[in-house]
């Protein structure tokens, strides 16, 4: 059976890419060479092909293309990473039953979650995440947010060729004890998990934007659950100013001081583009991408993952 790399990535939808993005990103992660992803997709299919504990199969060369982009070529990597996210949506299934971005829509007077249409001058995207003000937080806000962005992850990854991903966490607007009292550490380790083992998520830059003296007792809660490396890429600042030594304006949204359309406009045309009816069509087919834990080979990590509650209790001095 033969192999369809992709051949160029369109600027005619809502993420834009640079005219060399394709063969740069392949390049970083030494793909660049004719037949280089040829070869990784086979061996990753004929692997994928083998497994008769996964419930799906039938990934497209495209979706294997970009996930070998996130383990930077690496096969052996891309097969625990399927292996990890197909398994998440057996035992975490209360993370993947959103479809239609439509049923979020009380939600996003609380916050906007989106992924910025430009990409950075290596490539990275940016993916921001925003409290509004004078709205109370609710206890299901980490889990709700969990279940959008996994639209989100899933919309990149068929969409998006990015080099790595930049988070921007804008706090200006709320108090962060009021944050800190909502979230769910089990939770937070299981999002990392998803975003960083699951989908590749590779993170460059992690910035919060508040003004609040508790963001020390909120980073703290993020270090015990990102690994050392991510955690030294935490970034707090006090206002956009120095959050644009990092992220160029011309790609911010306004609301953030940048030279870009307001968020407002942004994530209208973001929620748009979930909500076509090929993407809805797309996440009902995805998560059917599940394993039978009765054939998997027995692995103790499951056991673990499985369990809520098994990550301590923070506590904020």
């Amino acid at each position: 059976m033969g192999v369809t790399v992709i051949e160029e990535l369109p600027n005619n939808g809502f993420l834009k890419f640079k005219h060399d993005q394709l063969f740069q990103v392949r390049k970083q992660f030494n793909l660049e060479k004719p037949g280089r992803v040829q070869e990784a997709i086979k061996l990753l299919r004929e692997w994928v092909d083998k497994q008769d504990y996964f419930n799906k199969k039938d990934f497209s060369d495209a979706y294997l293309e970009v996930l070998l982009i996130t383990t930077k070529g690496s096969v052996e990597r891309a097969k625990s990473r399927i292996d990890k996210l197909c398994t998440y949506r057996t035992i975490w299934p209360q993370y993947f039953t959103a479809i239609d971005i439509n049923s979020f829509k009380e939600n996003f007077k609380t916050f906007n979650s989106l992924i910025l249409p430009d990409v950075t001058e290596d490539y990275t995207r940016i993916n921001i995440f925003k409290l509004n003000s004078n709205v109370p937080l609710q206890a299901d806000l980490i889990l709700t947010y969990i279940k959008f962005s996994i639209i989100v992850c899933e919309y990149c990854k068929v969409h998006d060729y990015p080099s790595g991903f930049i988070i921007v966490l804008d706090y200006q607007d709320v108090n962060l004890l009021d944050l800190i009292a909502v979230l769910s550490p089990t939770q937070i380790q299981q999002m990392v998990s998803l975003y960083m083992e699951g989908y590749g998520m590779r993170i460059r830059g992690i910035h919060l934007v508040t003004t609040s003296k508790v963001s020390d007792a909120l980073i703290k809660i993020m270090k015990q659950v990102l690994s050392k490396k991510i955690g030294d890429r935490i970034h707090v600042h006090r206002n956009y100013d120095s959050l644009h030594d990092f992220i160029p304006k011309k790609i911010l949204p306004a609301d953030l001081g940048g030279d870009a359309a307001p968020l407002s406009e942004m994530m209208e045309n973001f929620l748009e583009e979930l909500s076509t009816k090929e993407h809805m069509e797309y996440m009902r087919d995805i998560q059917q991408s599940t394993v039978d834990l009765k054939k998997k080979p027995k692995d103790s990590t499951i056991e673990e993952m499985a369990m809520t509650g098994s990550f301590r209790t923070l506590s904020v001095d």
